[in-house]
């Protein structure tokens, strides 16, 4: 009876930039100091540490690689992508308690859509034009981390590949890649210069009886990520290691997800060809979603669903995955946990 299905959206910030930002994504504080100082910097020492950081990642790409699929430009697709329904349940946290979680959602592994969990949360508000709002806002974040390096990749041989935020900020406000570098990063709030991180959230009440916590903060695997990308970045079609679930929340923006039952054949969601545009998620949703929409067998198309900003989706252990942003999507936090149940 609490359970919402139906389709709503969300108006992005679109407001007309300035001359002297153009190119600047809209829901960049354009009109915040730290701001204004940032982008009106020489781009060539951006672009320097940015190149660095892509060549480390993907040592074999050319500069010019990033942008052969012109994803950033492709009307068509992006019609494509903002038809896609919005066919995910919703439940609230005020309206719902943890046993009917539990009892309709967790037991069953069913993915939700949840309202209401990160209104308490000091991450708070996305933030205005002028950069107010909450402590994870692209304002506040410049203004207190912007020295701090965060994860954006690996290279070939497993190591961390880092960049300061200011400088990954620029580049997320520009980028014209067909799919950006995204910011994941597993240990934000076990170092001293960004810990306080992580006291700016607390997972859901549904999500208190997790296993993993038993294993102590020293010894469990990697469980907690901060997210940070622009519109065409996301997460390739995959499925959690170690069978767990897992929960992401997101302040602003929209992010597009579609999800396919464990049972789901890995040759169905992850056809050998190789796609145009690469192993990317943007690539997943523009070669290979159209084909699974339009299966025979009904258990082959993807639940789809719009994730908007104070929502808080949840994905159970061996479900496929697939992620991509739509819009610019200031710190999104996601938790793997192993749930009792």
């Amino acid at each position: 009876p609490h359970v919402h299905t139906e389709r709503h959206t969300e108006r992005r910030n679109c407001a007309m930039p300035t001359p002297s930002d153009a190119t600047v994504d809209p829901s960049v504080p354009t009109e915040d100091p730290a701001w204004r100082e940032l982008l009106a910097e020489p781009a060539e020492r951006f672009e320097r540490r940015i190149g660095k950081a892509k060549r480390l990642i993907y040592p074999r790409r050319t500069a010019e690689d990033w942008r052969k699929a012109s994803f950033a430009s492709d009307t068509a697709l992006a019609a494509q992508l903002e038809a896609i329904p919005d066919n995910g349940p919703r439940i609230d946290t005020r309206e719902v308690s943890r046993e009917e979680f539990v009892r309709d959602w967790e037991q069953p592994r069913r993915p939700v859509v949840i309202r209401g969990a990160t209104e308490s949360w000091a991450a708070g508000a996305a933030g205005d034009r002028q950069g107010r709002g909450g402590a994870w806002s692209l304002g506040e974040l410049l203004r207190q981390y912007g020295g701090e390096r965060f994860k954006v990749g690996e290279d070939d041989d497993s190591y961390a590949v880092w960049l300061k935020l200011k400088y990954y900020l620029r580049y997320l406000a520009t980028s014209r890649d067909d799919s950006p570098l995204y910011v994941f990063d597993s240990s934000f709030a076990e170092r001293s210069g960004t810990s306080r991180l992580g006291r700016d959230y607390a997972p859901p009440h549904y999500f208190a009886d997790d296993l993993f916590r038993y294993a102590g903060e020293r010894r469990r695997p990697p469980y907690r990520w901060f997210v940070l990308g622009p519109a065409r970045s996301g997460s390739y079609v995959h499925i959690d290691p170690l069978g767990t679930s897992a929960w992401n929340a997101l302040l602003q923006g929209r992010k597009l997800w579609a999800l396919l039952p464990p049972h789901v054949p890995k040759e169905v969601v992850q056809p050998t060809p190789k796609l145009h545009g690469g192993r990317e998620a943007v690539a997943w949703w523009a070669n290979v979603y159209p084909k699974l929409a339009a299966a025979t067998d009904p258990d082959h198309r993807p639940l789809t669903l719009v994730q908007t900003a104070g929502e808080t989706v949840y994905v159970p252990g061996g479900w496929w995955h697939c992620v991509l942003n739509l819009d610019v999507t200031p710190p999104q936090l996601t938790q793997s946990l192993a749930p009792r149940e």
